[in-house]
């Protein structure tokens, strides 16, 4: 365990953001898939509403990636705003691939296994101790571990 303020940022820290940059890439390649989708759906006047629900559904997936993305850049400085929201993401992820994967099946497992990585990484011992001297200006956020 790195003593904050001594060694500088955790390894949980590292594995969360790379975790985080790898959902937000999927996250993007998901809307423009899911707008594709809609566009599809409108075109084929589809009087069932499906388009527009993919579209609320492309819109979610890109506001929660442009969220991942600011947290996964602000975690490096030791912002607290940005541990703490980067928690909150992951667990709604998590809360959504587990409702996915109880009623469509596999397709919750990847978002799943990686939302649990981040949030692994996210509330390590290491990296709770460090988000904590954060708080309390102890931690140099700047230096990585040896």
């Amino acid at each position: 365990m790195s003593i904050p303020g001594v060694y500088g940022q955790p390894r949980g820290l590292k594995q969360a953001r790379i975790v985080m940059w790898v959902q937000v890439v999927f996250s993007v390649l998901g809307s423009i898939f899911l707008l594709v989708l809609a566009g599809a759906a409108s075109s084929a006047d589809d009087a069932s509403g499906v388009g527009g629900l993919l579209v609320v559904a492309g819109v979610v997936n890109v506001v929660l990636a442009v969220a991942l993305g600011v947290c996964a850049a602000q975690l490096a400085s030791g912002r607290p705003w940005a541990w703490v929201t980067a928690i909150v993401v992951e667990a709604v992820i998590m809360i959504n691939a587990l409702v996915s994967l109880i009623t469509a099946g596999a397709t919750g497992v990847l978002p799943m296994v990686l939302a649990a990585a981040a949030l692994g990484g996210l509330l390590s011992k290491e990296m709770r101790a460090w988000a904590a001297a954060n708080r309390a200006g102890r931690a140099d956020p700047g230096r990585a571990t040896a």
